[in-house]
């Protein structure tokens, strides 16, 4: 009789034990793989790496395990939202061009030609809340989230990971004319925007570019901002510089496989967002906003020259870029509302009558 209530003290005192203090028990583990589209070479990426491998086990107590993968590690890179969709891999960073074909919105997400001119405008767009008697509100990101939910995934982050879009030639461009003939390698709008002059827009891989322009294969090239270029080296097979940047924004965004975010608890969902959205801008302002200039005063001293669209010749670039808003508009009803918000954004921040 004894031993029959010492077991059944012993029992309760488990129960009560384990009851009284939740924080005891094993909390379960997330282990997740992102792939990035961008090289390990790319000195801003230090800071995806350190959120990662730092940053976020820290803020989640080691409950959310990230692995980063770089470009072509797991997928291609053509392929990220299928893989994502999937589940083959829980994460994806990429430029949102990328899903164009799909996502026809993500080519206004991505940027629009002469359209959105600073990042901390673009965030402001994305996220911002409506401050009363002043602006903000838009929250573009909702409605891109919609679109991307369609395709399975959930759009965690966008418009914090962004840089100028411009272009750089062998040869100089002194008026719109002069693009005419020129076979240029470049993506997205930029590429449209190019063809509205002449030029021959054409998408190669990154990796055969500069031996394109050193050969004339190539006569010109958009690879991102300034720093982008100088750091690959363009500099030395392209000493033309085109200004300003015909995309004063281009972004990135991450993807999320939806099944595996809506596993997570909550807390493990805004940790997640804060971490990805913190790298982001430290990403933006640290390497690509800031070092626009550093790049542009790096490649003068190698000999590069600026060739600026000024007065009537910045009008007409303008002109063609807003005839492609309005035939990317016609893509889908998605595209045509988020063209009409980037025009009420840019009137009300005076850019656009």
């Amino acid at each position: 009789m004894k031993k029959k209530i010492l077991g059944i003290v012993v029992l309760a005192c488990a129960i009560f034990l384990s009851g009284a203090f939740p924080g005891n028990a094993a909390e379960k583990v997330y282990k997740w793989k992102l792939q990035a589209w961008r090289s390990p070479a790319e000195p801003g990426m230090a800071y995806y790496v350190e959120m990662f491998e730092k940053t976020l086990p820290a803020m989640t107590n080691g409950r959310l395990q990230i692995k980063m993968y770089w470009g072509g590690d797991l997928v291609a890179t053509p392929d990220i939202l299928d893989s994502v969709k999937m589940g083959v891999i829980e994460m994806g960073l990429a430029s949102s061009y990328t899903y164009q074909g799909v996502i026809p919105v993500a080519a206004v997400e991505y940027g629009l030609p002469f359209g959105i001119r600073t990042p901390y405008e673009l965030y402001n767009f994305m996220y911002g809340k409506e401050l009363p008697n002043i602006f903000g509100g838009w929250r573009a990101i909702d409605l891109l989230r919609e679109e991307y939910k369609k395709q399975g995934v959930y759009l965690l982050t966008t418009g914090v990971d962004c840089w100028p879009g411009s272009f750089m030639f062998k040869n100089p461009i002194n008026k719109l004319e002069d693009i005419k003939g020129k076979k240029v390698r470049a993506s997205g709008l930029m590429m449209d925007w190019i063809e509205k002059f002449g030029g021959n827009g054409v998408f190669i891989p990154g990796e055969e570019t500069y031996t394109s322009l050193q050969t004339g294969a190539l006569d010109g090239v958009s690879w991102g901002s300034a720093i982008a270029m100088y750091s690959v080296k363009f500099h030395e097979v392209a000493k033309n510089f085109l200004w300003p940047p015909i995309n004063p924004i281009n972004c990135a965004n991450v993807i999320v496989n939806e099944r595996a975010w809506n596993s997570l608890p909550d807390d493990l969902k805004v940790s997640l967002e804060q971490a990805v959205i913190i790298a982001g801008l430290n990403h933006t302002y640290h390497q690509n906003w800031t070092g626009e200039q550093w790049g542009l005063t790096q490649m003068k001293k190698a000999g590069v020259k600026l060739n600026e669209l000024k007065g009537e010749e910045l009008k007409r670039a303008e002109k063609a870029a807003m005839e492609l808003w309005e035939k990317e508009a016609k893509r889908s009803p998605a595209s045509a509302k988020m063209v009409e918000m980037t025009k009420e954004y840019m009137r009300a921040m005076g850019y656009l009558e």
